[in-house]
């Protein structure tokens, strides 16, 4: 076999110089950095890995990636010196690559240079979502924001088949960030995916992240395209005046208690039964079902809390496979009809928080392990207390607030935060049927992007 010596010329055993870069003669061990791109070949990592074992070398760190059949390598070698053999270090690697058909780049590493994986704890993992693909002059805005901030972007991942609809950044920070910046940076991270009508999500790369165990979800504009007190309004003939109270609630200007005691004394005299005609024209949004049996699938628990009723919470408990369920209670007199009034506790911001937190502790669930979604003022505490809050296609007040915000026309976007690819999707959509009755959801915030 040709041992590429002919092409080695000027490389011999005892050689002090690899690329133009002088090696290091007064320590008795040094970290090289290989660095390897071309077509990716066949058991190439472990040819590459025992050049360094035949040198009496340690492979200490490494990283590769794969796309359309490119290789991009990087493995960290730390030689021994003292050892003759380690000698032949260079020299072997260039006659693999050679053999290979790679190109090879060498980097000597200064003992204050950190390893590939550094252990710093400011990892962070960014999920950037758009209807359409990724432009690369987006791409290039973004990691120039991001390197004006002192972050650094270790990996670009794509989530979405096909087009890069879906990419999950790998960045880090050289120090740990404060609340107070961590809060900074997601602010202007949104307002640039807002100016290009992309989603940015920060979360911190640790294990929580794939840990999740609890979703908590809003149900109307969330699970459903409707708002259940606006359609009871429009059987009732008083859909204006109703629908006029909840804009102004959902969106925090208005008391959530007061409007629901003012939205059900215009329902007075109303037949309950129009509950079953609200039903039977629910509009699931898209993504719901899939979402949610997607989950059920791995073993997640998942409630709907909602501001609205139990008389369709439990519907949609039992058509998405929800394990709980929690609404107001709308009063019926002997005769069938709306009192006007609501009995019980009030599932109000307060409340919904307060469930949060106690089914969590019912499953043996941390907090931080939980996710809770919704697009109202009264989702906007368990959002806040939930290990990742994200605000759905929400009104701009909650978004404003918000850490967490997705603003596209599927749900099962919510799926991508927690790392899955669309071919990891795929797998657990297996035997899963979209709800009949579907709609993309609204988006308040981004109505002048008409992809989104």
């Amino acid at each position: 076999m040709d041992d590429g010596s002919s092409e080695m010329e000027g490389i011999g055993e005892t050689a002090n110089e690899v690329n133009g870069m002088t090696l290091n003669e007064s320590s008795t061990s040094e970290k090289v950095e290989v660095v390897v791109a071309g077509k990716d070949r066949p058991a190439l990592v472990h040819k590459l890995a025992m050049c360094a074992v035949k040198a009496g070398g340690t492979v200490v760190d490494l990283q590769q990636t794969i796309v359309e059949k490119m290789l991009n390598l990087a493995m960290i070698v730390e030689l021994d010196l003292t050892n003759p053999e380690s000698n032949r270090f260079y020299r072997d690697i260039l006659v693999c690559g050679k053999n290979s058909g790679v190109h090879v780049e060498f980097n000597i590493k200064s003992e204050r240079e950190r390893p590939l994986h550094s252990g710093v704890k400011s990892k962070y993992a960014l999920t950037v979502l758009s209807a359409e693909s990724i432009d690369v002059s987006t791409l290039k805005d973004l990691t120039l924001l991001l390197s004006s901030r002192n972050v650094r972007v270790e990996t670009i991942k794509k989530l979405s088949q096909g087009s890069m609809r879906c990419l999950e950044l790998g960045i880090k920070t050289e120090q740990a960030l404060s609340r107070g910046d961590l809060r900074k940076l997601r602010e202007d991270l949104y307002s640039f995916g807002m100016n290009r009508y992309i989603d940015i999500a920060m979360q911190a790369e640790n294990l929580t992240r794939r840990s999740r165990r609890l979703v908590v979800m809003d149900m109307d504009s969330t699970l459903i395209q409707q708002e259940v007190i606006d359609e009871l309004a429009k059987h009732a003939g008083v859909s204006d005046q109703v629908k006029e109270i909840t804009e102004r609630a959902m969106g925090g200007h208005l008391d959530f208690n007061q409007s629901l005691s003012q939205r059900a004394a215009l329902l007075k005299g109303t037949p309950a039964a129009t509950f079953d005609k609200v039903i039977d024209n629910l509009v699931y949004t898209e993504g719901a079902s899939y979402l949610c049996k997607s989950l059920k699938k791995l073993g997640y628990r998942l409630a709907v809390i909602s501001g609205g009723f139990t008389a369709v919470t439990e519907h949609v408990r039992k058509v998405l496979g929800l394990d709980y369920d929690y609404a107001n209670r709308l009063a019926v007199d002997e005769n069938g009809f709306f009192t006007g009034e609501t009995y019980g506790p009030v599932v109000n911001a307060d409340m919904k928080a307060d469930l949060l937190v106690r089914i969590a502790q019912e499953e043996g669930i941390t907090l931080d392990q939980t996710i809770a979604i919704g697009d109202g003022a009264n989702d906007l505490k368990m959002l806040e207390i939930a290990g990742l809050g994200v605000a759905f296609n929400a009104k701009p007040a909650v978004q404003d607030r918000a850490n967490f915000r997705i603003n596209q026309r599927s749900l099962d976007s919510i799926l991508y935060l927690l790392g899955f690819s669309d071919e990891d999707q795929q797998d657990l959509r297996t035997g899963i049927y979209e709800s009949p009755r579907t709609a993309p959801a609204r988006n308040p915030v981004m109505l002048k992007a008409t992809r989104i």
